[in-house]
């Protein structure tokens, strides 16, 4: 791959909960508006607390505009400046796999708390900035706080002779509210990763002679000595707020932040910060200084004292012009590495991030809908990178498999107003899609959500893909399938029962793309008889049988597994299994004697078993027969489930298995001996043989990856709502087409 050429090759933390993120987004955009071609190249360490998927709005303004470029983790850079804002980047794991070829180097040291620690780990953090950078740097201090901090942890490094102050973002313009009769103390962070004063209580005041104004989601327990007002976050800004009080108090410590990014916005908003006194040498006269119990007396003297006021805001409009302007920062740039180079900047294409898949599933009462994703995810080729939102509780299987993921609530788990939650729905998407930027989203439910829907309008280069199983029961959704049409592409994973599918589904066969029936794992990923005996403590010389009959959160199947446990427990040669779904939300106790199979995925086990119980879910069923396991089906026929029942069936039919009825638990024990019946057992696995072959000979999961790759690999046209709209009611106008492009337009 042909090297991007940039002057600047800028690493950092681009997502929502760096609070310095907006001061390297600063400094990016200054260094941006003096010529300088700069990439970025995103790092997200664990040392930083971050919101998960929220891109940080300055960042998101430099790609958007094309200020900077977003570069892959495995770009081939050629520049001039290698930049890694913040030490703690250089602790990531794992770091960039591109190459940088830079002719200076450069790290800026900006929390001290960092470099605490034995010297082994400050080697490391050298040792990775030599390789990633391509080469050894200079350290940057941001403050003589920092500096001072280096010097004592690593006095060999190398650093630059002066501090490299943070850039002091720009804030919106609010109008100051009108003079109040008391001052106004206020608390805010740009994060809600970070403690306000509304996590560490408030001092003691006397009442009615202040007003305190914090920005935050709750309120403490705590007996208010004065006026106290609690903003919401997603109600006001830090602009807003900022413009509604004379003083700014966060409880910062020197030692994690040296220079707080609230306290620069304030010196912003004319609003004088009030420190802990080990910040004097970064904020020198443009503060007042004190501990939290010295707030009161602090608002209170500044409010009689207009000498004090002025004398706080000259010195406060000296520091935003001096260390902290983005003046200095390309001053100290360019003095470095001279003016932006004059040769072309590579095609774009070679600093495009990998591509990514964004994989939506809705809450099942099993895990179907999120094992059927996890299976195509894993078959996804190398160029694209899976990352999940499932409305699932349980989606933490999805990081067992190293794939990033998130849960959102349902509407139904929190009991909220199905369109207030479809709203935020679409304002989440809309957020995890501005942060990943995938090249495609797979959504996996009976039910393409409004939200959903509205968010992908919002994104009209996304390609959308549904992944839409049949067996639907009559009349059921039938509004849901219209908005088939909103996809690019609908995947049906084959069902071994489909030739019994009647319902909504079955008519619309032209709309869909089959693929054969989906499996997560691959034959040679189950164990085999002894190793899986052995892990469940079943002994492989007995008759094993799994009772499997699904989590019951929308359907009582205590009943016929209690029945089944009556009937097997302490018969001799008989080892019984009972799995626990991870979101079942009643748990039966485990007589004695009986194993528990709760690690996921069951199919892992499979082989430790001669039969099974089971629900008739989908990928139970293939699961069963593709191992050729004599199973008693036992479906659930909740109405809002698929229609297991013509699962169960067609094995029947097929001689592969025996159908009991929930609501017919009599009939179990005698299927139970029929399945005791070794000749009988034997039967059923030859007559599943062909079944199990033919899905042993392909997996949908790898057709319906490719599939999906070729869409991602198409660059899709299509307008927004907002543009069809605006298009529309140009149409509509009396004036006509040609006479609003001439004027309005």
């Amino acid at each position: 791959m042909a090297a991007v050429r940039l002057d600047l090759c800028v690493l950092a933390d681009v997502r929502v909960g760096d609070v310095a993120a907006p001061s390297h987004a600063a400094a990016i955009a200054a260094l941006a508006r003096a010529g300088y071609r700069i990439g970025v190249l995103p790092v997200a360490p664990e040392a930083i607390r971050a919101e998960p998927w929220r891109l940080d709005p300055g960042h998101a303004a430099l790609f958007e505009s094309g200020h900077a470029v977003r570069l892959s983790a495995r770009a081939n850079v050629d520049c001039t400046l290698a930049l890694a804002f913040d030490a703690r980047l250089l602790a990531a794991r794992p770091m960039p796999e591109g190459r940088i070829r830079s002719r200076h180097r450069l790290v800026t040291v900006e929390r001290p708390a960092a470099l605490v620690g034995p010297r082994l780990s400050l080697d490391r953090m050298e040792a990775a900035a030599a390789s990633v950078l391509g080469g050894p740097p200079l350290w940057a201090p941001t403050t003589a706080i920092a500096r001072e901090a280096l010097v004592h942890a690593a006095p060999d490094w190398p650093l630059t002779e002066e501090d490299w102050p943070s850039v002091a973002p720009d804030l919106p313009v609010r109008p100051r509210a009108a003079g109040r009769s008391r001052p106004a103390i206020g608390s805010a962070r740009i994060s809600a990763v970070r403690p306000t004063l509304l996590d560490t209580g408030l001092p003691e005041t006397p009442p009615r002679l202040l007003l305190w104004r914090l920005r935050g989601s709750s309120i403490p327990d705590w007996p208010r000595p004065a006026p106290l007002e609690v903003w919401p976050e997603d109600r006001i800004d830090m602009a807003g707020l900022l413009a509604q009080v004379d003083l700014l108090a966060n409880p910062d410590e020197v030692a994690d932040d040296p220079c707080p990014v609230e306290a620069l916005l304030a010196l912003r908003a004319g609003v004088v910060p009030c420190l802990p006194p080990e910040y004097r040498p970064v904020f020198g006269a443009a503060a007042l200084y004190g501990r939290l119990h010295d707030l009161p007396r602090r608002a209170l003297d500044l409010d009689a004292d207009r000498g004090l006021q002025a004398e706080l805001a000259e010195a406060g409009r000296d520091l935003l012009a001096g260390p902290f302007a983005p003046g200095t920062f390309v001053a100290r740039v360019q003095g470095m590495i001279g003016p932006p180079r004059r040769d072309s900047f590579s095609p774009a294409v070679h600093a495009t991030p990998p591509s990514r898949v964004l994989f939506h599933s809705t809450n099942g009462v099993g895990m179907g809908h999120l094992t059927r994703q996890l299976a195509i995810a894993r078959r996804l080729p190398e160029r694209l990178r899976p990352v999940f939102l499932s409305h699932s509780q349980a989606v933490d299987v999805v990081r067992s498999f190293g794939f990033p993921a998130e849960h959102l609530p349902y509407h139904a788990a929190s009991g909220q107003n199905r369109a207030h939650w479809n709203a935020h729905l679409a304002e989440a998407l809309e957020a995890i899609l501005a942060f990943w930027r995938p090249s495609a989203l797979v959504f996996d439910g009976n039910v393409p959500f409004v939200g959903l829907l509205d968010a992908l309008d919002r994104r009209p280069g996304i390609a959308r893909i549904w992944i839409r199983r049949g067996l639907w029961g009559p009349n059921r959704d039938m509004d849901a399938l219209e908005r088939g049409r909103a996809f690019d592409l609908i995947l049906e994973p084959g069902d071994p029962a489909a030739a019994l599918d009647d319902g909504p589904t079955a008519d619309r066969r032209a709309e869909v793309r089959d693929v054969a029936p989906v499996r997560l794992l691959d034959p040679a990923e189950i164990a085999e008889r002894s190793a899986a005996c052995a892990d469940l403590g079943l002994d492989p010389a007995d008759v094993n049988v799994l009772i499997a009959a699904g989590s019951g959160n929308n359907f009582d199947m205590g009943g016929i597994v209690r029945r089944a446990l009556d009937l097997l427990v302490h018969r001799p040669g008989i080892g019984v299994c009972l799995a626990t779904w991870m979101i079942s939300r009643d748990r039966l106790d485990l007589p004695e004697g009986v194993a528990s199979l709760a690690g996921y995925p069951f199919a892992r086990s499979l082989d430790a078993f001669d039969f099974a119980i089971a629900a008739a879910g989908y990928n139970s069923f293939v699961e069963h027969l593709e191992r050729g396991l004599p199973t008693i089906w036992t479906p659930n026929e909740h109405a809002e489930q698929d229609r297991q029942i013509l699962r169960a069936r067609f094995a029947a039919e097929a001689g592969a298995g025996l159908l009991v009825r929930i609501t017919e638990p009599f009939r179990l024990e005698a299927a139970l001996r029929l399945m005791l019946d070794p000749d009988r057992r034997a039967a059923m696995r030859e007559n599943g043989r062909p079944l199990a072959e033919a899905l042993r000979a392909a997996n949908g999961a790898e057709a319906a990856a490719a599939a999906i790759a070729g869409l991602c690999d198409s660059t899709i046209v299509r307008q927004s709502t907002a543009v069809r709209d605006a298009q529309a009611s140009v149409s509509a106008s009396p004036a006509g087409p040609a006479e609003v492009a001439a004027g309005v337009w």
